[in-house]
């Protein structure tokens, strides 16, 4: 395991109501608490800060994207749940790294990255910790080797 290491700069989250409606309908969510002015986040709705991180705020993994699975996501609120209206601050922490050796061979790579979500007073709102995980590459066996067998019907004769 390794400490914290990199921290990415923190950017603006605005959360808005049209917004709130529309995660909750891809949800298939008819709840009420997503319906009102003061609406309240789905627990999952941080999710969307990802997209208002300006260029360069978010923290590199380091991995291989074509060997790179999200493995994990959880959320973890300090208090209520955001609402329309309000405005987060998210900045982004690499929080471990570490490795397990693969199940074909190899070395799994993993880190969790941390993103925290303060609000106007500077106060922890919220949570998200993701986990990434760079596959191992498969490390090859030798296949035995077998004697081709002639197709049905098609054996010579002697």
């Amino acid at each position: 395991m390794s400490a914290p290491s990199e921290a990415g700069a923190a950017w603006e989250f605005p959360i808005e109501r049209g917004k709130i409606r529309e995660f909750a309908l891809a949800m298939q969510s008819e709840a009420p608490e997503y319906q009102h002015p003061d609406a309240v986040v789905p627990p999952t709705f941080l999710i969307n800060a990802n997209r208002w991180a300006s260029e360069g705020a978010r923290v590199p993994h380091g991995f291989d994207r074509r060997r790179l699975l999200h493995g994990e996501q959880e959320y973890i609120f300090h208090g209520p749940p955001p609402r329309a209206g309000q405005t987060l601050y998210a900045a982004e922490r690499l929080a471990e790294r570490y490795e397990k050796p693969g199940r074909r061979g190899g070395t799994m790579k993993f880190a969790v990255i941390v993103t925290e979500f303060r609000d106007e007073a500077g106060t922890l709102v919220a949570e998200g910790r993701a986990t990434y995980i760079e596959t191992a590459t498969a490390t090859k066996t030798a296949e035995p080797a077998t004697a081709a067998q002639p197709a049905p019907g098609t054996e010579e004769k002697a």
